[in-house]
Order: C-alpha cells, then structure tokens, then sequence
C-alpha cells in the first residue's frame, strides 16, 4: 500500500484509460435505462500537478501535456472537455471524478478505496457528488460484493498499483468469479507492461473465459522486453461496447503521434460469443 498515482497522473497510461472509460460511459449513456459504476481502486480522485511529488516526476508533461488545444478527433475532444476544467488550474481528475461528473440523476458510482488516508482524501473530494457511495474495502471484494448491481447493467473498472507479486495470478482467478457473477457487465481492466510481467498469461486467461467480445489495447513507449523500464500499459475490456473498439482504434493514432508512443497493437481476444 505504498502506491502513490499523483507522480503518475495524466502520463501515457492515464490517457489511453480514460480516454477508454470516457468513450465507454459516454455510450452507456445513449440507453434511458440506469447503470452503475464499480471503480474498485480509485485512489484519490484528484492530483495537483504542481505538488512536488507531480513535479518530480513530471510525467504528465510526456502524457496529458503534449495536448495544448482541443483536437480535431471528436472522440478525443470529448475526454478533453471532461478534464479541461481541471488542466486550467494545474490539475488532473482520477477515474472517480470523471465518472461522477458523467452520471446522470438515474446513474451511480461506488467508489472503492483501500488506503485509509487515500480513502479519507477520496470522499472529501467526491463530497457533495449526487450518488456516490465511497467505500473502504480490498478492491476485489468490493467487486464481489457489489456485481451484480440492481441496474443489471453498468461499468467495473479495475485498476490494481501492481505491487504485490502475484497481482496478475489474482487478477486471473477473480476474472472467472466475474463471468459467474455479472457476465453482462463491461469489465475494463489496466495492467503495466514491464519485462517480467506474465502479461501474456493473462491475456490467455481472458481468452478462456466466456466473455464476448473481449479487446485488448496496449500502448508502448519502450520495446516490451526491455529490463528495468515500464515499457508499456494495456487495456482488457469484456463485453467490449459496440463500436468503442474502433472509436478507439480510430485515435490511436493521433495519441502515438502526440506521445510518442512505439507503437500502440490492438487485437481481439474473444471477438463475439461463442
């Protein structure tokens, strides 16, 4: 629990996952009907990037800061509106304020945080925010606590610090719970790539699962076998959106251009049922 996102909020990694999460709340929108919103690590909602832990590190500069004006690419504009107002005073939002400015009145969001300080600094960030409930809890027993939700539709995003050894061992085993609990639900899931991570083994668990439509995207700025170096960061997302695969596809680009990224592979893990 030593994790601290404010040296890394609004570098590459944060970028592709919220443009990511913005894209996909943005289509669960276009449906009346209510959906809720797990963020199982959701750290503190809210980063000064002036701090001097963001100024150490200055990797917002390399991610959100390559970004001076609004793009062309309508998809991309949308996540820059969303956090526009915070960049303006030196700050970036976590995935819990992003998602709580995007709810509507039949909309909520648990926001889970295990780190008590974190947990502390969450709610009063998220205070005066119309349904949202922060919880203090280990992020998978959150999930399993809470899926599936009453509006039998909705968003978990799963975004574990990667501290612990066997992260991606436990990552698997709870990838199967989820298909028996909630195999409607859209399950968006980021992970580091680094050398020594068994990234391919996890992505050959999700393929033996039985969710439809699951996609992967990675975004690279260092070769992934390179030792030492966080190279890269990828994106499983289960029961993929219609069309969020290639919307995503479709700025890829431009955030490989900006960033300058190595390269940015996608690829379908299980294309549709089977």
């Amino acid at each position: 629990m030593n994790y601290r996102h404010i040296y890394h909020a609004g570098n590459f990694a944060d970028v592709m996952k919220h443009l990511a999460l913005v894209l996909i709340l943005d289509h669960l929108k276009k449906k009346e009907a209510p959906f809720c919103v797990i963020d199982a690590h959701s750290g503190i909602g809210l980063y000064d990037l002036q701090s001097e832990a963001a100024q150490k590190t200055k990797e917002w500069e390399h991610g959100i800061g390559r970004f001076s004006g609004f793009e062309d690419n309508d998809d991309f504009a949308l996540y820059q509106r969303s956090i526009k107002s915070y960049l303006d005073k030196g700050q970036y939002p976590g995935s819990p304020l992003l998602i709580s400015n995007m709810l509507r009145p039949q909309d909520r969001l648990i926001a889970n945080e295990l780190h008590p300080d974190d947990c502390e600094t969450l709610k009063s960030n998220l205070r005066g925010k119309q349904n949202v409930r922060v919880t203090h809890l280990d992020a998978y027993e959150c999930i399993r606590a809470n899926i599936p939700p009453k509006e039998k539709r909705g968003l978990i995003l799963v975004d574990p610090p990667f501290e612990e050894r066997d992260e991606f061992e436990t990552l698997a085993r709870q990838m199967g719970e989820w298909q028996k609990r909630f195999a409607t639900g859209i399950f968006m899931v980021w992970y580091p790539i680094k050398a020594h991570l068994a990234v391919e083994k996890i992505k050959r668990e999700a393929q033996s699962l039985s969710f439809p439509r699951t996609w992967c995207m990675e975004t690279m700025q260092h070769p992934r076998k390179q030792e030492g170096t966080f190279n890269g960061s990828g994106l499983l997302i289960f029961n993929a959106p219609f069309q969020i695969p290639e919307r995503l596809t479709a700025v890829l680009p431009l955030l490989q251009e900006r960033i300058g990224l190595l390269e940015t592979p996608t690829s379908w893990i299980v294309e549709d049922r089977p």
